[in-house]
């Protein structure tokens, strides 16, 4: 039986990509890609190993997965969030990416957080999914009222980010929440 004290995060899944069972699998760590063979998924409450198919870079940190066994978008969205790990034997992170206080805050790390608009001091929403499916990558947010809203994920408009309590505050372009 796996573990987790055998395991090493990696990253998460996001959403489906496409109709045949692809996943975008959003890395926290450098990974060799050629050595990895499979990944572990808690499912039900058990870690459950499962096998690569196939995996492509589809930007630095995103990658576009395969699993045996996922055959359709429907299998594929059962697995969306999911956190990822590797065996620790497996030896497939890079050896200048170990020091986890070294590896820096990724768009996707900063999902589950708060995010507060520093010029109204109200809580804009939840970050639920990176939408990086354009040039501009997106935080997704859900608002208290339950609608999406999305914000550029851009170095210039964040203020603060706050680990401890999840929140993220941003200095937002006026009308952006409008749109």
């Amino acid at each position: 039986m796996i573990t987790l004290d055998r395991l090493t995060p990696i990253g998460r899944l996001g959403k489906p990509h496409g109709i045949n069972g692809e996943i975008n699998a959003y890395l926290d760590v450098d990974i060799d890609i050629d050595s990895l063979k499979r990944i572990i998924l808690m499912i039900d409450g058990i870690y459950v190993p499962f096998f690569i198919a196939s995996m492509r870079q589809k930007r630095s940190d995103t990658f576009i997965m395969a699993l045996d066994d996922i055959n359709n978008e429907r299998e594929a969205a059962e697995l969306t969030n999911h956190p990822l790990y590797v065996l620790t034997s497996d030896n497939v992170i890079a050896e200048d990416d170990i020091d986890e206080d070294d590896r820096g805050l990724y768009a996707s790390d900063l999902i589950g957080f708060t995010v507060i608009d520093d010029a109204t001091r109200q809580t804009v929403g939840e970050i639920t999914d990176i939408n990086d499916s354009t040039e501009n990558v997106l935080f997704v947010v859900a608002t208290p009222s339950s609608a999406t809203v999305y914000l550029p994920v851009a170095d210039e408009f964040i203020t603060e980010i706050d680990t401890d309590r999840r929140i993220l505050r941003m200095n937002l372009p006026e009308g952006i929440l409008d749109l």
